[in-house]
Order: structure tokens, then C-alpha cells, then sequence
């Protein structure tokens, strides 16, 4: 079953009755992909009911369905919990939403009870600005989106308050780690838990740093057999799940499969072993500012072949002139952001071999 078949399962169940769970993370970290700022709500102590009935009054499916996969999986899954006794009376507030040439970022909380709240971190959507700051992970630290999640992590955990869980996927993962690792002192006390559902690692500074250590037993890293985002940069952690696609299509969390009330373990794939592979000579390979170049040049091309959003990738003409314009890039990254391109689109999609 998939995350719709969990909610519809265990929807009847208190968290008193059957305590938060892997899955509920994951739950968690998908409604955030929603436009709230769309609406007349002010996310100030509302219930999932409530902002999901106000939601569902002025949204279409078909409009989610165009602003991307992760937005129309969101949609189909607050038209569910709205009706469960499990996640309709948990309170939603401080919903941000900031976004410009630079950055994408979006966090909002929920209030599961008096003593557990989740912070959920909005992956990439299908700006550009997003997938910009998702390859400057690779050398620059902490792009804008980063620095916004410890901000609001420190800015909303108490020190005397409930306990946190911090999460996202796709990029929102990267955001929650990022946040764990730099929550101040007196307030890691209240993190129990970081969820990074396949999202991207760390920079190797980070990676061997304290801030690293002191929170890595509370990672939860969560990737699919056929992972393509979460094993860029560094990760020494996975939980690897089963999923009903392949390639970058299995990035789409309602394709990992659940047994029960727990993800289906599986094994990384060649394919995704191969790709670590790659990105990890590739960072070894190139200095910071050999990979600030690169990515540069990636995004000039990518403004040369007026592409606005990821949709536009797929487009035959654009991608043509993409391509062309990558000329002043090393053979190596040329060839590993081909490989990427390829992979999103859906060109490399064949069987693990």
C-alpha cells in the first residue's frame, strides 16, 4: 500500500492510540508542497479540517496537477486526512512562503499535541530559483533557503515547549537537517527526531563537522531503491524503501511502499550506487569555485534557453538549445548534469542493470 492506504488504514487511530510513525512524517512533509498563501487563510492555530476544507474551496486537482506532481499529491492526500479522526483536530501555524531569482523556501508547523510538533520544510516545487539553489548545496554554504530553515527552527522551538520533530522531502529535507544541526544549544534538548525523506546530503565540511555529529543519531534518512536526489552531495545514512517506479519518478513519495504501519525495505539499486559514485568523484574532482562555475554556467545556458520552470525542461527545443549552451563547462560536469537532465525527464528510465 502507499501513503493514501495508510490514512485511509490507520486514519481512525489516535496518536495516543497508535504513536507517530515513519509514515506520519511523510505525511506531514507532503502537505507543506500546498500554496496556502493562495487562500484567505492565516495559518494562526487553524485545523487540518478547517484549512483543508477552505483549501479545497477555491483549488481544482487539475491546477495542483499543473503546478507540478508533489502539489497534486498533496491535494489528494488533504482531501483524505480532512476526514480522519488521526490528523483533521491537528493544528497547522506559522505558515512562510518566501521565493524570488534567488531562493525557494516554504515551513509551516503542526501542533500534533501538547507535547509533539512537526516542522515541515518544502522540498523544491518547480521554480528554477529552487532547483538553482539545490546544485549551489555543492559549494556554497548555507545558500539562502538554508539559512531561512535554522532561523525558523530557532525562532519557533522552545525551550521549555514541546518536544520537535524537524522534516521534509526532496530539498526540505536537506532544510531539516541543515536546521537540526544549527538549533541552539538549549533547544536541542526538544529535537527528537529529523526526517529526510530522499533528500539531498551535505557539503564535505559539513559532513565531517560537530554540528553533524551531535545530531546524526537523530537522522532518519529515507531514500527509494532508485534514488536520484537523495544521494547528491554526502549522506552516511539510509533507510532505503521499495517504490513502484523507477529513476526520478520513484522521487514521488505516494510511489514507496508501506507494510503495516512502516515503509517496505529494500536495497539501493546499481543505478543509484553508480550515480553516488559519480557525484562524489565529481565533488572530489572540483574545488568550490571550479563547482560555483559550473553551475553558473548551467543556469546561464538554462536563461539562454528561456526555461522558467522544470516542465520546460522536457520541451525538445529548449533542452536542443540547453545542451548547445553548455560550452565552457569540463567534460566530467558536462556529462554528470546531462545524466541529470536525462534522468528527470524520463530518458533514463530503464531496469537496473
Amino acid at each position: 500500500m502507499n501513503v493514501y492506504d495508510f490514512v485511509e488504514k490507520y486514519g481512525n487511530y489516535t496518536f495516543e492510540e497508535k504513536p507517530f510513525n515513519d509514515v506520519d512524517n511523510l505525511v506531514f512533509s507532503m502537505l507543506i508542497y500546498l500554496d496556502y498563501n493562495d487562500t484567505s487563510i492565516v495559518l494562526r492555530d487553524h485545523t487540518i479540517e478547517f484549512i483543508g476544507k477552505e483549501y479545497l474551496k477555491s483549488h481544482t486537482l487539475l491546477n495542483e496537477r499543473k503546478r507540478g506532481i508533489a502539489q497534486k499529491d498533496a491535494y489528494k492526500l488533504i482531501e483524505k486526512i480532512i476526514k480522519t479522526k488521526r490528523y483533521k483536530n491537528i493544528i497547522m501555524h506559522d505558515y512562510v512562503y518566501r521565493a524570488n531569482i534567488n531562493k525557494q523556501f516554504s515551513a509551516v508547523m503542526f501542533r500534533i499535541n501538547d507535547n509533539l510538533e512537526y516542522i515541515s520544510y518544502e522540498g523544491t516545487d518547480e521554480l528554477i530559483s529552487g532547483w538553482k539553489e539545490n546544485l549551489y548545496l555543492s559549494c556554497v554554504f548555507p545558500v539562502p533557503a538554508q539559512r531561512d530553515a535554522i532561523d525558523y527552527a530557532n525562532k519557533h522551538i522552545k525551550i521549555f515547549g514541546p518536544n520537535i520533530i524537524l522534516g521534509g522531502h526532496s530539498k526540505g529535507g536537506n532544510l531539516a537537517l541543515v536546521a537540526g544541526m544549527y538549533l541552539k544549544p538549549l533547544k536541542q534538548f526538544r529535537l527528537k527526531k529529523i526526517y529526510s525523506n530522499d533528500g539531498p546530503g551535505l557539503r564535505l565540511r559539513e559532513f565531517t563537522s560537530s554540528e553533524y555529529r551531535r545530531i546524526k543519531r537523530k537522522l532518519v534518512h529515507i531514500i527509494p531503491e532508485y534514488s536520484v536526489v537523495g544521494v547528491l552531495l554526502r549522506n552516511d545514512i539510509y533507510n532505503v524503501v521499495k517504490a513502484t517506479k523507477e529513476s526520478i519518478m520513484a522521487h514521488e513519495a505516494t510511489t514507496w511502499l508501506i507494510e503495516d504501519d512502516h515503509f517496505k525495505e529494500g536495497s539501493l539499486s546499481s543505478k543509484s550506487k553508480k550515480l553516488e559514485k559519480n557525484i562524489i568523484s565529481w565533488l572530489m574532482n572540483h574545488s568550490d569555485l571550479e563547482k560555483d562555475k559550473a553551475v553558473t554556467e548551467l543556469f546561464t545556458a538554462i536563461e539562454k534557453a528561456e526555461i522558467k520552470s522544470l516542465k520546460e525542461v522536457s520541451n525538445v527545443l529548449k533542452l536542443h538549445h540547453l545542451i548547445e549552451n553548455i560550452k565552457n563547462i569540463d567534460n566530467e560536469t558536462k556529462e554528470l548534469f546531462k545524466n541529470l537532465i536525462k534522468d528527470y525527464i524520463g530518458l533514463s528510465m530503464g531496469r537496473d542493470e
